[in-house]
């Protein structure tokens, strides 16, 4: 793996990794974590096997991982107050669009995120107005990103409480709360959260990101897990494929996958990632 710092536009330095270097021009993916992790969740090994990241590589693609500010290698303190969750949307993500474009020369390309990650990527493109001919991204693959409108009273409380968490705090001790390997800064989490209370994807500039998912024409692959009943259910899920405008979307729901299990489950090896990978690269194809 080979790891380059990447300049967002107010100045945040970020780390973009690449699996191998290729000669050819091969269809890329960018995979970007959620809350509570970083790059390393996808190259984490899976019972059996190597994780996900690998998987995408051993099935010819480009692959790409991000470290979101706060997160990994990417820069943390001390400006980490200060950073909100549309920093992750509006300067992360074209950051590491663009970086990737520029050493691929410009080949299909594919992001993938877990969680959140999935919805900055999203967000991003809801606000991203491209012209027809270059488009921002040639397809999107989300695993658990939940819409903003079905959320359980159980889910709305806990969100209340990480609010009220990160104001005491000033971040959200998730490795103490075992909710994942990386805690979480307390302006980016605090302001997911109050989009999830209040139901809606509105900006701080009053921008309502999931009503502009309508505009998004972008393919879209969106995963799954039955067994994920709070943080991203079924059904919050299809919310978001029902909102995007794009004509190419599928929801993909399997019976056994939990939030984190799409990515770390054996199973989600045995018939999740092989359906994915083949639906993704018959999208990249035909871009």
């Amino acid at each position: 793996m080979s790891t380059r710092r990447v300049t967002t536009a107010d100045g945040v330095e970020l780390a973009l990794h690449r699996l191998r270097a290729h000669r050819d021009r091969r269809p890329a993916v960018l995979l970007v974590h959620g809350a509570f992790s970083g790059h390393t969740v996808w190259t984490r090994p899976v019972a059996g096997g190597d994780g996900l990241a690998h998987f995408f590589l051993q099935r010819g693609f480009d692959v790409w991982l991000g470290d979101l500010r706060h997160h990994g290698a990417s820069e943390r303190e001390p400006r980490s107050r200060q950073w909100c969750f549309e920093d992750w949307i509006l300067r992360d993500a074209p950051a590491f669009v663009d970086r990737v474009k520029e050493e691929t020369g410009y080949a299909p390309l594919a992001w993938a995120g877990h969680s959140a990650g999935g919805v900055v990527g999203l967000c991003w493109l809801a606000r991203t107005k491209p012209p027809p001919e270059t488009p921002a991204l040639d397809a999107v693959v989300t695993f658990g990103a939940p819409g903003p409108g079905r959320m359980g009273m159980m889910r709305w409380w806990l969100a209340a409480i990480a609010i009220g968490i990160c104001r005491a705090l000033g971040r959200f001790p998730a490795r103490a709360l075992r909710f994942g390997s990386e805690d979480e800064a307390a302006g980016i989490f605090a302001q997911w959260m109050r989009w999830n209370v209040r139901g809606g994807w509105v900006g701080s500039d009053g921008f309502d990101y999931f009503a502009a998912l309508g505009d998004v024409r972008t393919p879209l692959l969106a995963v799954a897990g039955e067994a994920d009943t709070l943080f991203a259910p079924p059904p919050a899920c299809n919310e978001v494929v029902e909102r995007i405008g794009a004509a190419r979307k599928t929801l993909l729901v399997y019976q056994h996958l939990s939030h984190k299990g799409m990515l770390l489950d054996p199973r989600a090896r045995e018939r999740c990632w092989p359906e994915l990978v083949n639906r993704l690269g018959e999208v990249l194809t035909a871009a």
